[in-house]
């Protein structure tokens, strides 16, 4: 018997695909993952999540906390990459600002 079914994740991607939009739908799935992993008062530390091409940058509102998260990429990247189910997050890299997202 042949089965014609497909899962809407299946469905959704092939159609990110066909459209050149899968870079896009990992960033939007790496920025989740990450303020899943660490939490809601880090995220509000977080002025900005960026991910290409296998690099998550992060703005942070400290010297503290750069440093911090800088000591725990590792554990970072390997927290975020499992709950994807897949190796996304290559590098972690840090960046601090202003807390108006200025450097």
């Amino acid at each position: 018997m042949y089965s014609n079914e497909h899962t809407l994740q299946d469905l959704l991607k092939r159609a990110y695909r066909s459209l050149d939009m899968e870079e896009t739908v990992t960033e939007i799935e790496v920025k989740t993952v990450y303020e899943r992993v660490v939490g809601d008062l880090i995220t509000k530390l977080t002025w900005k999540i960026r991910f290409k091409n296998g690099t998550l940058a992060l703005s942070v509102a400290s010297a503290a906390l750069r440093h911090e998260l800088w000591y725990r990429r590792d554990s970072l990247m390997e927290k975020i990459n499992e709950q994807l189910g897949r190796k996304v997050v290559h590098i972690i890299v840090f960046y601090e600002t202003d807390g108006l997202g200025k450097k």
